[in-house]
Order: C-alpha cells, then sequence, then structure tokens
C-alpha cells in the first residue's frame, strides 16, 4: 500500500458533516506527511481507535510534536517508517433546513375524541461544537457516520420529545391552536439541552405543523365556522351528524346496536331542547316552518339527508343547504 504523504477533503456539496479519509479501514502515513485542513472544518487522526490529537484550520505536518503518542509506538531507529492512521474531517458549519417529520401517525390520548393519529413536521439547523465529543458518541459509540444517519437519528430525538410535550400540554387538539407556541418552545429546549451531549448544538427547531387525520380535521373546521356564532348549536349539530352515522351502521356487535339506540334517543333529545329554543312566530296564522316540525321529524330528516351525502346521492352544498333548512341557522 503506498504511503499517503498528503491528505485534505473537500466538500463541493456542503451538506457533509463528517467523513473518514481513508474510507474504509486505514492508511499508511510517515512523519512529515501533510494534512490540510480547510477553514470550515476540524481534523482528529486516530489511530487504532484512539484519537491521537486534533487539527483546526492550515496545513500541518505530521511530527512526534503533534502526535506524540507515535512516539512510543514509532521508536527512534524506524522514526521515517510508515503507521497506520486515519483522520476524520469534521464540517464547523451550521447546516440549515433539515427536514423533520413523523413517518407515520403518532397516537394521541385525546379527552374528547379518544385515540387520534397525529403528523407533524418542520425544519431544524444543527452544529457541531465538540468534535471529540461528537465522535466518541455519535461515530464512535453509535457507528453512525454518514450525514444521512446523523440526520436520521436528531429527527428521531425531536418527535420523541414532540410526543411527550404533546402529552404533558394537551388534553383535547381542539386546544392545539392555544398551545402551539409553547409546545413549539419546549421541544426547541427539550432537544437542544439533549443533544449537547453528544457535541450538537440546536441552532434553531421550527414546527410547522401538527396535523390530525382529515376526519377530524373537517369536524374542527366545522366548528371555527359555527362556533363563533353559538357554540351550543354546534354541539348539537354535531352530535347529530355522529348519530345520524351510528345509526346506519347497525350491522356492528350488540354494543353497537345499543350505542345507536342510545345515542338516536340523545339526539332526538338535543334536536327537540334546540327546537324548543328557537324563536317561534306570534302570529297564530303564519305558514308552518322548519322550526315549528316536532323534534322527530327534523332528527329524522336531518339523518335522512346525511345518509343521501354520504352515499354520494346529494353534494356537500346540497346537504349543508338541507341542514341549514332545517335548523334554520
Amino acid at each position: 500500500m503506498a504511503v499517503l504523504d498528503f491528505l485534505e477533503f473537500f466538500d463541493p456539496s456542503g451538506e457533509i458533516m463528517v467523513i473518514k479519509r481513508p474510507e474504509q479501514d486505514s492508511g499508511e502515513f510517515k512523519l512529515g506527511s501533510q494534512l490540510v485542513v480547510q477553514e470550515s472544518q476540524t481534523a482528529v487522526v486516530y489511530r487504532d481507535g484512539r484519537s491521537l490529537d486534533m487539527f483546526e484550520a492550515g496545513r500541518h505536518t505530521l511530527s512526534t510534536m503533534n502526535l506524540p503518542l507515535l512516539g512510543g509506538i514509532i521508536g527512534a531507529p524506524f522514526g521515517k517508517s510508515p503507521f497506520r492512521c486515519y483522520v476524520y474531517f469534521i464540517s464547523k458549519k451550521t447546516f440549515t433546513g433539515l427536514g423533520w417529520g413523523t413517518g407515520t401517525p403518532v397516537n394521541f390520548r385525546d379527552s374528547e375524541l379518544r385515540m387520534v393519529q397525529l403528523r407533524a413536521h418542520g425544519s431544524c439547523a444543527l452544529r457541531i461544537i465538540e468534535p471529540r465529543t461528537f465522535l466518541q458518541t455519535i461515530v464512535g459509540t453509535m457507528g453512525k457516520e454518514s450525514t444521512h444517519q446523523i440526520e436520521e437519528y436528531v429527527r428521531s430525538f425531536i418527535i420523541s420529545k414532540l410526543n411527550v410535550n404533546l402529552a404533558k400540554t394537551l388534553d383535547t387538539i381542539l386546544d392545539l391552536p392555544i398551545h402551539y407556541n409553547d409546545i413549539a418552545l419546549q421541544t426547541k429546549q427539550d432537544v437542544r439541552t439533549d443533544l449537547e451531549q453528544y457535541g450538537i448544538q440546536l441552532v434553531d427547531l421550527t414546527v410547522e405543523a401538527i396535523t390530525p387525520p382529515p376526519e377530524v380535521q373537517k369536524r374542527m373546521d366545522q366548528a371555527s365556522g359555527i362556533a363563533a356564532q353559538d357554540a351550543e348549536k354546534y354541539q348539537q349539530i354535531g352530535t347529530i351528524d355522529a348519530m345520524g352515522d351510528a345509526a346506519r351502521n347497525p350491522g356492528g356487535g350488540a354494543g353497537d346496536g345499543i350505542g345507536a339506540g342510545l345515542g338516536l334517543g340523545m339526539g332526538m333529545a338535543m334536536a327537540r331542547g334546540f327546537a324548543d329554543g328557537l324563536p317561534k312566530d306570534k302570529a297564530d296564522d303564519s305558514p308552518p316552518s322548519a322550526s315549528s316540525k316536532p323534534a322527530t321529524d327534523v332528527t329524522a330528516e336531518l339523518l335522512k339527508a346525511k345518509e343521501w351525502f354520504d352515499q354520494g346521492l346529494i353534494t356537500e352544498e346540497e346537504y349543508q343547504q338541507k341542514r341549514k333548512a332545517l335548523l334554520q341557522l
């Protein structure tokens, strides 16, 4: 094997956090070999898994002055003989725009919606501040040498901390808009503190979105549009919608049938109370309106309209118009 008299590393992509040279095993050097370190790099020379010395930017001549441990390895008569080593080049730049996200939905126990699967994503910025610590923990202990492996490890770390803070801060995702900033800031602080033990600085972390399943998001959107007018009215409407779903699924077990029956009864009671609370026309000879219908009729028509919509017989717009007409929204 040829002796490596000169060693340096350029990263034209600007995306490599750490790289080993030679890439496989180790290479043969000799005292007097040249090592060139770029301005944005730190180089650490290893032999047999042991750190010999760390070099900052500049041209360095390897000798027993900067590699003192070699003095006992290479005797005086063999001062110019080759020795086997390898070098890690570590980038000191700040890596920005690193995306993170949940590969699969994470389960969240919601106090109102029971178990909900959430997705989240965002970005972060990292910088290696302690090269020796970084090499001894992330690279040496965990065996993560490629940039991709390191990024994946940090992403899993972020998601883990985010899950903890969601459980600590939220009872229901309906309160998410209120606590969004608190969750993001606490996750950022927790990740930053824990990554420092690996020689990595979390420069920045953003939580761009935490999203529930589409069906839950749809209900939340409905709530935000109607709650401003009448929160109690929306609750009644939502309950009737849910009872309609249960009533159309009689094929379940015995428990499902009981639940559907109870739910339908509750829907009727709520619809009746809602109808009673609507203003009545004082004129005795006024034509009958939707609000003058018995509660059972209103509930039945709502359920029928919802069933038509679910079967694709009417559009969502037609369903909403029908529902507004029946409830006089």
